[in-house]
């Protein structure tokens, strides 16, 4: 990175290392001093338990791109943040987007098991689709025909104390997708549990290859 940052051209860097391989990587990157300033990293698996555990101030400035981050301003947020400091007696830990997700994922399962009126896991699977439950971020989550959710998308950069400054949002939550549009071959194929009960639904052919 650093001899091809070296030639003079515009550099940044995509990074993908998934979990606690990010630690290694960002203290190589700080040992390189290799600064935000001379060649910015974007990482998709890179948050607030990683940098707990690594000196940030050589980082400082360099970007993640998250559905939540624990500096987000909102009630809900402050909330569970604080019911979970009181319960785990820990006010230094930090919350994170996974944790998140968890907190979505069990409020999504407790109304469908209160809509399908049981647990059976078929039934309460039928019923998840249309169900919504406010996220962290001041948004509202909701599921999809897919079996995917609604989130919002954030970028945020390094601060020195192991938070993330927002520095650019979505305006509204973004619905995910269970097939990518840019990968010829799932181009034209969609989920749909709702009017197709397939997972892998090709609108072009009309044909359903998975349940």
């Amino acid at each position: 990175m650093k001899q091809f940052g070296s030639a003079g051209k515009k550099t940044a860097v995509v990074s993908t290392i998934n979990g606690d391989a990010n630690v290694p990587f960002y203290k190589e990157l700080a040992n390189q001093h290799i600064s935000a300033e001379d060649i910015p990293v974007v990482a998709f698996s890179v948050g607030e338990q990683e940098l707990s555990g690594l000196d940030t101030a050589p980082l400082v400035g360099h970007l993640a791109a998250w559905n939540y981050f624990m500096s987000v301003r909102a009630p809900a947020n402050r909330a569970m943040i604080k019911q979970w400091h009181v319960y785990i007696k820990d006010d230094k830990r930090v919350f994170n987007d996974p944790m998140e997700a968890s907190v979505i994922g069990f409020r999504l399962w407790v109304k469908a098991v209160e809509k399908a009126g049981t647990t059976n896991v078929d039934k309460v699977i039928a019923t998840l689709p249309g169900l919504e439950v406010p996220n962290l971020t001041g948004g509202t989550a909701e599921v999809l025909a897919n079996h995917m959710i609604t989130k919002p998308v954030l970028i945020g950069e390094i601060r020195p104390n192991g938070q993330f400054d927002v520095v650019w949002k979505t305006k509204a939550e973004v619905p995910g997708e269970a097939w990518s549009r840019y990968l010829p071959e799932d181009r034209h194929v969609v989920a749909d549990w709702v009017h197709d009960n397939c997972g892998h639904y090709d609108t072009a052919s009309k044909m359903c290859s998975g349940h």
